[in-house]
């Protein structure tokens, strides 16, 4: 045969040209299946930027090694109560085994935290606590804001630094609650919203494709902008999104049809490096 008349580097080489034409004939079909199934135009991109609220939690490194071999640049908004160690310190310090545990894990997640940023990621306050915080005291709502960027400031790279209220509370009504976003301004924040969302946090849709469809056809029908995704849970601070985590380098090739990952700032042009 000819082939074996080759070279050996020659005919390995000639393999892994074949090997990627194949897959690449394959998802040329299966993105032109996913287009027809979600209705996505046949000659529009979309631009496309993940992000993930309630962390840091414990599947968080699974998320970041996704993100790294994938090559996406993504925001994470982080809950300052997660990685405010010094509670567990205080408590840990007077002999409490099981404080002295939680501060083994804050710690771990701070150096998570540290992680995010190395990667190159942008970090956001999620706030201190998951409040509502159109429901908050003046005084509360202050407080809770600025504890956030007490803890959060180290880990920022942008000015203003990117703020995502929790359930949205204070930027989908705010106009009944314009206190809440004039707070944050004056704490030196910028309000981050989303254009659609995987609804990963309801049940429901932690099966099958569910919130693969949910994304693809909010932008299918014609967004561009950012995901709502979650890697933790926040009423439990050592919890995370454990279906998200598990299927997120399922979902890339399929939104990858049809959209291109951009970073945040693509969308926000008032984000602007610290110096």
């Amino acid at each position: 045969m000819f082939i074996s008349l080759l070279p050996l580097k020659k005919y390995r080489f000639a393999g892994v040209l074949l090997g990627l034409f194949l897959a690449s004939n394959v998802m040329a079909q299966n993105c032109q299946s996913y287009r027809a199934k979600y209705h996505c135009p046949v000659d529009k991109r979309f631009q496309l930027h993940l992000s993930f609220d309630d962390g840091v939690g414990s599947v968080t490194p699974q998320i970041l090694d996704v993100l790294k071999r994938e090559r996406i640049p993504a925001t994470f908004f982080i809950l300052g109560n997660k990685v405010d160690c010094q509670p567990y310190r205080n408590s840990c310090s007077q002999g409490n085994q099981q404080k002295c545990q939680s501060l083994k894990r804050c710690q771990q997640r701070r150096q998570t935290l540290k992680r995010i940023k190395r990667e190159g990621h942008l970090i956001g306050s999620h706030s201190y606590q998951h409040h509502r915080h159109s429901q908050l005291s003046p005084a509360e709502l202050h407080r809770t804001i600025k504890r956030s960027k007490q803890i959060l400031q180290p880990f920022f790279t942008t000015t203003p630094a990117p703020f995502r209220l929790p359930y949205g509370d204070g930027w989908f009504n705010q106009k009944k609650a314009p206190q809440v976003i004039r707070a944050l301004t004056q704490q030196g924040f910028t309000h981050i919203g989303w254009e659609m969302s995987g609804f990963d946090w309801n049940k429901k849709n932690q099966v099958g494709t569910k919130i693969l469809d949910n994304v693809m056809k909010q932008m299918c029908s014609g967004r561009n902008g950012t995901v709502l995704l979650h890697d933790g849970v926040f009423e439990n601070e050592h919890e995370g999104r454990v279906f998200t985590a598990k299927h997120l380098a399922e979902w890339i090739p399929v939104l990858r049809c049809v959209a291109d990952f951009v970073p945040l700032q693509h969308f926000n042009k008032k984000l602007k490096p610290l110096r």
